[in-house]
C-alpha cells in the first residue's frame, strides 16, 4: 500500500489534462480483478474545453462563482499536517429522489441506512456480497462473484453465494418492512445487482456525475457534475475493508475524485479564484493528500494572488505529506515554489 500511495503521489503532479481534454481514469473500473483493464466504452470530455495540460509553472489560467463550495483555507497548517478551514459546510450533495430508498455510502466505510437505521447483516457472505454488488448498478456475473469472494472453493463457493442472497435479503425486509416476496438482490441473465428500486448507492450517483461531466460540452453542466463528484467522494472507496479485491477500484476512485477536483478548481479559477483555492483546499484535505496535482495548483493559485505566507506553508505541508510516503516534491511542484519564492 505504501508503494501504491508513493507512485500515486509521483504521478499526480504530471499533468492536469483531465474531465475536458481527456477525462483520466474510467467510471466504471471492473471491482473482481485488481488486473482487470477499464471498461472501453467510456465517453471522453469534449476536446474544446480550456485546460492545462501540464504543470509548468508558466502554463497556467486565470480565475467561476457560486457560493463556495468549501471552506477557505487559513494560511496556517495544523499540528497534525492538515490545513485550517473555516467551519464553512460542503456544497449541498443532492439526495435521492425518492427517500423511500435504503441509502447506502461506500465512498468512506460502508454505511446501509434504512430510514435513518443503520442495517446489519447477520453473515460475513451477506456483507461481503453487498460489498462487491454497491460498486456497480450493473451487478457482476454470478460466477465473478464467486471468483473474487470466494475462490478456489468450488460448490461450496456457490451455496455461500446462495447464503449471502438470503441473508441481504432477510436483512433489508427486516430493515424496510417491506414483504417477503420483495427481493433486493435481483439476478438479471448472468448477473446478480442489487436492485436501483430500492436502493439510493452514493458511487452510482459519483459514476452518474462521472459521465454527465464527460459527455456535455457546456461548462456550467459539466461543474455542476464535478461539484456532485467532489461533494460525494467522503472517503476511499469502501474504506476499512481490507480486501484485495479493494485495491484496484479503490485507487480508480481516488484518480477520478482528484482529477474532478483539478478540472473544477480549474473552471472556478476562470472568475473566482478564491473558490478555485476552496475546492483545492478540500481536495487536497478529503480526497488525496498526496496528490501532487492538486497540490501544485493549489500553490499556483496562492502565488498568482500573490499570498506568498500561504504558498510557502503549503509548500512545507506538502513536503511533511510527502514524507509520510518516503517521496519528495517533485521538480513541478519546486519550480512552483521557486518562481513566487526565490
Amino acid at each position: 500500500m505504501l508503494r501504491q500511495r508513493r507512485l500515486h503521489a509521483n504521478k499526480g503532479g504530471a499533468s492536469l489534462g483531465i474531465l475536458g481534454a481527456g477525462f483520466s481514469g474510467n467510471a466504471r473500473t471492473s471491482v473482481t480483478s485488481a488486473v482487470e483493464p477499464p471498461h472501453a466504452s467510456q465517453p471522453t470530455i469534449d476536446s474544446s474545453a480550456d485546460v492545462t495540460t501540464t504543470l509548468d509553472p508558466t502554463n497556467v489560467q486565470s480565475p467561476e462563482p457560486d457560493a463556495p463550495l468549501v471552506p477557505p483555507m487559513v494560511d496556517v497548517p495544523r499540528k497534525n499536517g492538515s490545513l485550517v478551514a473555516a467551519p464553512l459546510a460542503l456544497a449541498e450533495v443532492p439526495v435521492s429522489a425518492d427517500s423511500r430508498k435504503v441509502k447506502v455510502d461506500i465512498l468512506g466505510p460502508v454505511r446501509v441506512l434504512a430510514s435513518g437505521r443503520e442495517v446489519s447483516f447477520g453473515r460475513a457472505e451477506g456483507r461481503d456480497m453487498f460489498a462487491l454488488l454497491a460498486t456497480s448498478n450493473e451487478g457482476e456475473l454470478t460466477q465473478t462473484i464467486i471468483d473474487t469472494l470466494w475462490p478456489d472453493e468450488g460448490e461450496r463457493g456457490a451455496r455461500r453465494l446462495e447464503s449471502a442472497i438470503r441473508d441481504v435479503n432477510a436483512a433489508m425486509r427486516h430493515a424496510t418492512g417491506l414483504a417477503a416476496e420483495v427481493r433486493f438482490v435481483v439476478k438479471t441473465g448472468m448477473r446478480r445487482r442489487l436492485s436501483a428500486a430500492y436502493f439510493d448507492v452514493d458511487w452510482w450517483r459519483f459514476e452518474d456525475a462521472y459521465r454527465r461531466a464527460s459527455s456535455t460540452a457546456d461548462d456550467a453542466t459539466r461543474m455542476e457534475a464535478l461539484r456532485l463528484m467532489v461533494g460525494l467522494y467522503q472517503g476511499e472507496l469502501l474504506d476499512g475493508r481490507d480486501d484485495l479485491w479493494c485495491v484496484s477500484p479503490r485507487q480508480a476512485a481516488m484518480t477520478q475524485a482528484v482529477n474532478a477536483a483539478a478540472r473544477l478548481a480549474e473552471l472556478e479559477r476562470k472568475t473566482d479564484p478564491d473558490r478555485a483555492l476552496d475546492v483545492l483546499t478540500h481536495a487536497v484535505e478529503r480526497v488525496d493528500r498526496h496528490s501532487e496535482l492538486l497540490w501544485c495548483q493549489l500553490m499556483m493559485i496562492q502565488g498568482e494572488l500573490g499570498r506568498l505566507p500561504a504558498l510557502r506553508r503549503s509548500f512545507e505541508l506538502l513536503t511533511v505529506r510527502l514524507s509520510e510516503i518516503d517521496a519528495k516534491p517533485s521538480a513541478p511542484a519546486r519550480q512552483i515554489f521557486q518562481k513566487f519564492l526565490n
